[in-house]
Parts: structure tokens; C-alpha cells; sequence
């Protein structure tokens, strides 16, 4: 039975191979090759793949945890402050000012008199870049007294300490030399100062022996001492009126609307018929300042 079933196996297979043979031997055949070329465009759709991956690690330790923490903080302050300099305006013109110092003797009130405090009060007027300007000022000035002088002949008696009193109208020059020497915050005003003076005085004494070596008879002392009045003797006090000059300079320091000053000059004047005394000499420094 089973050879049966495997010989109709047998034949069945054979017959199909001579088909298959057959037909193959019998269809056909073609040379021609046919051209393969890409679409034109548009023709087919674009194609867009888009992969996305994800990935996944996880670590799992028994026991054990680790925690990292990085911190990185940067702080930066940056602070620009820029000073712009602001040259302060200074002012000229009209002023007024004050002044205190001292007041030195000189040729024929020296020695029988000794220095002594002042006081000064002024007015004027300057313009800040002119040269020329005016002042009109008042001076007190109390000498001390000399101990060999101070009470003359006059055994015993008090005599009160000279009191002068000057009021001076001068022409103030400015001079152009060293004003931006200590910047455009402070201007340095060097100045000339000359004019004419009156002279009030009051128990004021002078030396009858003069500069030029000639001695009048009379006074007291080797300096022969008289009070300067009317009558020139060493016994009689009292007051005098004199017309005098002026001439000097100072050093002003400018800035904005004031002025403080440092100046000296010579205040002079004469007294008595000529040959009698010498020329008196007051030469006040003072220190001062002025507002405009």
C-alpha cells in the first residue's frame, strides 16, 4: 500500500517538472532594456522619516545614596561714578570788605612808640578780569606804648595808648601774572595799591631827632619824645589832622564771591615845620577778606 501511495508521489512530481519546462522553453524572451530614470520633480510626494529614541538608564544601588549638589554663583557689581569738575563762577565788580592785623611804627613815631593792633573796613570796586579798580578804606589803629615813653615828663601821670585814624581812597591794580596757579577753583591775584591818605591822631608821640642826624633841643629822653600837637612839647597831649600817601601791594585769593587778601603798604605822612621831625611811617599788615 505505502509503495502504491510513494510511486504516484514519484510520477506526479515528474510530471510537473516536464510542465514547468515546457512552458519556460516556450514564452517569449525580450532584449530590449527598458530605462529606469528618477520622476520629476513633483511628481512623487517628499518623504519625511523622523526617528525619535529614547533611552532610559537607571541605577539603583542597594544601601547607598549619593546626592550632588554644584552650586556657582557669580556675583559682580560693577559701580562707574565719573566726577565731572564744575569750575565755580567767580564773581567781580562791587565789594566790601573787612580786615584785621597789626600796625608797625616807622621814622619819626618809631621807637617812642611800639606796635600795635588795627582794624579796616573797605569798599571798592574790581572788575574779575579787569586791571584797574578803586578802593576807599578806614583804618584804626591803637600803637602800644613804649615803657621809657610812656608817660614822658609828666612824672606819674596816665596817658592813654596813640590812637591814629587813617581813611585812604587808592587805585588797586591787578596785576596778569600767576592767576591759574592754583587752578580755575581759586584765582591768585597779585596787586599793587597807592593813593592818598588822611591822617587823624590822637596822643601820638614823635622823636624830635630826625634820620639825618640833626637833634632839636628839647624832649624827653635820649630820643627826645614830644607829643605831636600844636605846641610839640612832652607835657601837652592832643590830636592832629595830617594829609598823607599811600602805596603797597597784596596777594588776593578769588574764588566764587569772596576775596581773602593779605597786603602791606606804607602809610605816610608829615608833621611840624619842615627839618623838625622826620617823615612818619604807619605800615599796617593785614589779613582780610572781601565780598563781591
Amino acid at each position: 500500500m505505502f509503495n502504491r501511495y510513494a510511486g504516484l508521489l514519484v510520477a506526479g512530481a515528474a510530471f510537473v517538472g516536464l510542465a514547468s519546462s515546457a512552458s519556460a522553453q516556450s514564452r517569449p524572451t525580450s532584449t530590449k532594456r527598458i530605462p529606469v530614470s528618477k520622476e520629476s520633480p513633483g511628481e512623487v510626494a517628499p518623504r519625511v522619516d523622523t526617528v525619535t529614541v529614547y533611552k532610559t538608564d537607571t541605577l539603583t544601588m542597594q544601601g547607598r545614596v549619593d546626592t550632588l549638589r554644584l552650586t556657582n554663583t557669580v556675583t559682580v557689581h560693577d559701580t562707574v561714578i565719573q566726577s565731572v569738575p564744575m569750575a565755580p563762577r567767580h564773581i567781580g565788580g562791587f565789594y566790601v570788605g573787612l580786615g584785621g592785623g597789626v600796625g608797625v611804627p616807622f621814622g619819626a613815631i618809631r621807637t617812642v612808640n611800639n606796635e600795635g593792633e588795627l582794624a579796616q573796613f573797605q569798599v571798592g570796586y574790581q572788575g574779575l578780569n579787569q586791571l584797574l579798580g578803586f578802593r576807599v578804606d578806614g583804618m584804626w589803629n591803637h600803637f602800644s606804648r613804649n615803657p621809657n615813653y610812656s608817660n614822658l615828663a609828666v612824672v606819674g601821670t596816665h596817658v592813654d595808648q596813640a590812637s591814629v585814624f587813617t581813611g585812604n581812597a587808592d587805585a588797586r591794580m591787578n596785576l596778569p601774572i600767576f592767576n591759574m596757579t592754583l587752578g580755575s577753583s581759586v584765582r591768585m591775584v597779585p596787586y599793587l595799591l597807592g593813593g592818598g591818605s588822611l591822617v587823624h591822631y590822637s596822643n601820638l608821640r614823635m622823636r624830635l631827632d630826625t634820620n639825618d642826624g640833626t637833634t632839636n633841643p628839647g624832649g624827653f629822653g635820649d630820643r627826645h619824645a614830644v607829643f605831636a600837637t600844636d605846641t610839640n612839647t612832652p607835657d601837652v597831649t592832643g590830636s592832629q589832622t595830617e594829609w598823607g600817601f599811600n602805596f603797597g601791594g597784596g596777594l588776593g585769593f578769588h574764588a566764587g564771591k569772596k576775596e581773602v587778601f593779605v597786603e602791606s603798604r606804607g602809610i605816610a605822612w608829615k608833621h611840624g615845620p619842615s627839618g623838625m621831625f622826620d617823615r612818619s611811617w604807619n605800615v599796617p599788615i593785614v589779613f582780610g577778606v572781601n565780598f563781591y
